[in-house]
């Protein structure tokens, strides 16, 4: 994936189901083929998005839960879990951040992507809200004297080598996913609760694609703001 290092394994931390694809989906797909192991977290249970006024918040959260789990299949990703926290109701709470920081010392990610929450006007609230607990997370799993007590059951400290924020103020990194590039739009496709309505889905995500990987040139590319850790 990079010069630097051999991602052998990712971390990848969203809001809503749907959020990871869309903000890596290509990545993701490429670092599964070249033999990570992926990991999402994916915060909310997404159960307030919908128009659809027959639906209820119970039943949209375990339909977001199925087709989360089919689209990370798409693209290779080994393991879902579920925070389900209502969506909405994102807080960067200090019991958020030592929650991220416990996945970040137990799955020892060499990479971690998450939302860029210095984004500006960016519009949900959830967003800005794990995106700083992911990023205030990682100096609580890598240094020693945050949390002692995990060390003493065997969550010793943790230091990812790299920081990949998606939708970035000022991305400084581009991946390119000419050839993942299907993936990601065959794993959008699966949340059909959120987007089976959005007849220029493909051509969205393929002049999106092609925008972020010309400056590099790419064929198709995703950009991000890369932090060395």
């Amino acid at each position: 994936m990079t010069n630097e290092t051999t991602a052998n394994r990712a971390l990848v931390i969203g809001a809503h189901p749907d959020d990871n694809e869309f903000g890596a989906g290509g990545t993701i797909a490429k670092l599964a083929q070249q033999g990570c192991e992926i990991t999402y977290i994916i915060c909310t249970n997404g159960n307030k998005g919908s128009h659809d006024p027959d639906m209820t918040s119970y039943r949209l959260a375990e339909v977001r839960e199925v087709e989360q789990r089919t689209a990370a299949a798409r693209l290779g990703v080994q393991q879902v879990i579920f925070l389900r926290y209502n969506d909405g109701e994102m807080e960067p709470t200090p019991a958020l951040r030592a929650e991220m920081a416990l996945y970040i010392r137990h799955f020892k990610p060499t990479i971690v992507f998450t939302h860029d929450p210095w984004k500006h006007y960016m519009l949900h609230p959830d967003h800005r809200a794990v995106g700083f607990a992911v990023i205030e997370g990682i100096v609580s799993a890598r240094d020693h004297l945050y949390m002692p007590g995990l060390g003493q059951i065997g969550l010793t400290v943790w230091r990812p080598q790299f920081l990949y924020l998606w939708s970035a103020e000022q991305p400084d990194h581009t991946e390119d996913i000419s050839e993942t590039l299907e993936l990601k739009i065959a794993a959008l496709r699966e949340h059909h609760t959120q987007l089976d309505g959005m007849t220029d889905l493909e051509e969205r995500m393929r002049q999106r694609a092609a925008e972020a990987g010309q400056p590099a040139g790419f064929a198709a590319g995703e950009s991000f703001r890369r932090m060395s850790l």
